[in-house]
């Protein structure tokens, strides 16, 4: 085993982490607008995400194009729900719910290719978990309605995400993402409830956290040690997020909830194993 993919490794238990911890500090850090929450937490990502112009990635018109698709779907409208689905739902069983984009990305890719039936498997599973969550009475229908909302943008974005990579790399698609979020997350904003913003230290924070370190630190994960192996870690990203938890917010599984949890999380790793 070499130094380089034991780094790799390294990278992506890192990344894990930060993912992790970023649901927990919404939580913590949230005011009374989820919308102000979009904007604090976009800071953060904008902030990391411009110095990478400096690395000159490929920035044409298509990358533009597929990369703004991808930041508005997922990284703007996809947060945006599941910072709503925070404040009507534990925050471990709305994590994981989001996750369940996973699966739900290949169940959307069978209109187009019916070889993606093999992911029935782990789709039943997600399926079956979200029953027994949504009747473990831990949260309102319209938490989980909102997270499982926003697992679903976020799948969809990433549809958009696969051909940006089409026309520039990593670096040029977080370029993108961190620009478009922090102007989607303040056109929404003055859209929705007009232009006076409080932000957030603490969401701040965690998009900092988050989108600024956590996405570089994956993707040089993937270029040190190959796609399998940090994807499947990262897949226990709500699994770390739900045991933060319980020891910081005092969360607790009821045993239909713990079912439907471990059903998911399941259903989430063995169609990762399927796509790596």
């Amino acid at each position: 085993m070499t130094s380089y993919y034991l780094l790799g490794i390294l990278l992506s238990v890192a990344a894990s982490i930060t993912w992790s911890v970023s649901p927990i500090m919404y939580r913590i850090g949230a005011t009374e607008s989820a919308l102000d929450d979009l904007v604090s937490n976009s800071l953060g990502a904008f902030i990391l995400a411009v110095p990478l112009i400096i690395l000159k990635p490929p920035l044409n018109w298509p990358a533009w194009a597929y990369g703004s698709l991808f930041a508005i779907l997922g990284p703007v409208l996809g947060t945006y729900t599941f910072l709503i689905s925070l404040r009507y739902v534990d925050v471990g069983v709305a994590n994981v719910i989001s996750y369940s984009y996973v699966v739900l990305l290949p169940l959307l890719l069978l209109a187009v290719n019916p070889l993606y039936l093999i992911y029935m498997g782990p789709a039943t599973l997600v399926m079956i978990g979200l029953y027994l969550i949504m009747g473990s009475g831990r949260g309102r229908l319209y938490g989980y309605a909102m997270a499982l909302l926003s697992a679903v943008l976020y799948a969809l974005s990433f549809l958009a995400l696969y051909e940006a990579y089409t026309y520039t790399n990593p670096w040029g698609i977080i370029f993108i993402r961190g620009v478009i979020l922090m102007i989607g997350a303040l056109a929404l904003k003055a859209v929705v409830e007009g232009v006076r913003i409080r932000l957030s230290s603490r969401v701040f924070l965690a998009g900092l956290i988050s989108y600024g370190i956590g996405g570089p630190l994956y993707i040089l994960a993937v270029d040190l040690a190959g796609i399998i192996v940090p994807t499947l870690i990262t897949t226990l990203s709500p699994v770390i997020t739900e045991v933060l938890a319980v020891v910081k917010l005092r969360e607790r599984l009821n045993r239909r909830a713990l079912m439907g949890f471990t059903s998911i999380i399941t259903g989430i790793i063995i169609a990762s194993l399927i796509r790596a």
